[in-house]
């Protein structure tokens, strides 16, 4: 039988076992808790790299969004004085120049003509340079009561003539006039006394003062072409419009 000292020395072997049992119950549920915090960090990072991953996301779309804007904004600004330089009226197409003259700016346009310096939609020997000093779109402004009915010869009565010099814009718009009409193979003459032909035998053209800047028929091919604050240039090139765009229609028809 034991005795009673090897009872407790027993005992206390045991109770020794016990807590050592129960620390290495407590390292092992601490490591176990490490481990989850561990975990928990690892997923807390992952979300967290995942939601910058968004945000980053959010911000590239926004940059590429503000990008995209910018670029229509400055296609369309692009678009817009690309339209407002190169235009077409009429039928005729027309660039806005670089050049000015006396602050004036220039309105080119060009149309082909062969080895005769005559119009011609076939046989191109080059292109010929005309400027108007008025923007072809204000010449809607500009009425024109009659259709063009052009004769071989065109007679400009030159006593008209002599009023509207306008600071040499009457030289200017009777030279740009017999270049034009030359181009269509038509000859330009001046006479004081000749008047408008009933027969239609030849075109009539007659510069006068008027209350509004317009021309108007008032024979089978005779016109009044007014002339109101000197803008005998804007009549004449609205009488030049009406001239090319026909040349444009019998050339493509």
């Amino acid at each position: 039988m034991e005795n009673k000292e090897d009872k407790e020395d027993k005992k206390e072997k045991e109770e020794d076992k016990n807590d050592a049992d129960t620390e290495v119950a407590k390292v092992k549920e601490g490591d176990k808790s490490e481990d989850r915090g561990e975990i928990s960090e690892g997923i807390e990072e992952t979300e967290k790299i995942s939601d910058e991953s968004k945000n980053q996301n959010k911000q590239l779309k926004k940059i590429f969004f503000v990008i995209g804007l910018l670029s229509l904004f400055f296609f369309g600004v692009f678009f817009f004085i690309s339209s407002q330089n190169n235009f077409e009226y009429q039928g005729i197409k027309f660039s806005v120049d670089k050049q000015q003259i006396n602050g004036r700016t220039l309105y080119r346009t060009s149309f082909p003509v062969d080895s005769n310096q005559k119009i011609t939609g076939n046989a191109l020997f080059r292109d010929y340079r005309l400027w108007f000093r008025t923007d072809p779109r204000t010449l809607e402004e500009v009425p024109f009561d009659g259709e063009i009915n052009l004769r071989s010869q065109v007679m400009l009565n030159s006593s008209s003539t002599k009023n509207f010099h306008c600071d040499g814009d009457g030289i200017i718009a009777i030279a740009n006039l017999g270049v034009v009409l030359g181009i269509l193979d038509r000859n330009l003459l001046t006479n004081e006394i000749q008047g408008c032909d009933s027969s239609g035998e030849y075109t009539f053209l007659q510069l006068q003062s008027g209350d509004e800047t317009k021309i108007e028929q008032f024979g089978p091919s005779c016109y009044n072409l007014y002339v109101n604050n000197c803008e005998v240039l804007k009549v004449t090139e609205k009488y030049l419009v009406k001239l090319l765009s026909e040349a444009n229609k019998e050339l493509s028809s």
